[in-house]
């Protein structure tokens, strides 16, 4: 029987920022080197609107606050090679479940 491909591990990178955010704005700027070295999809949550009141709550005093697939990866400042690391061993134990 042929083996059914299993689809390549992904990475969803959620931003929690808000538009008065300079650490943000570097953050941004960082993730685009990151992205250079591993892909990834990314998403921003502007904690200051109504509906993410949730996030403000938790957040307010943290952004930026990134969450890779739906789990806390760092705050405040990204380090480019710290991040790609991270980002990767999330990716190798992807491949090792599947």
């Amino acid at each position: 029987m042929p083996k059914i491909p299993t689809p390549a591990p992904r990475l969803m990178l959620t931003m929690f920022t808000h538009n008065r955010c300079q650490l943000c704005v570097n953050a941004k700027e960082a993730l685009e080197q990151v992205r250079q070295r591993v892909s990834f999809e990314i998403t921003e949550v502007d904690i200051k609107k109504p509906e993410n009141r949730r996030w403000f709550d938790e957040y307010k005093h943290d952004v930026p606050v990134i969450h890779a697939n739906d789990e806390f990866l760092l705050w405040h400042r990204v380090n480019i090679d710290d991040t790609v690391a991270k980002l990767q061993a999330i990716l190798d134990k992807q491949k090792d479940s599947s």
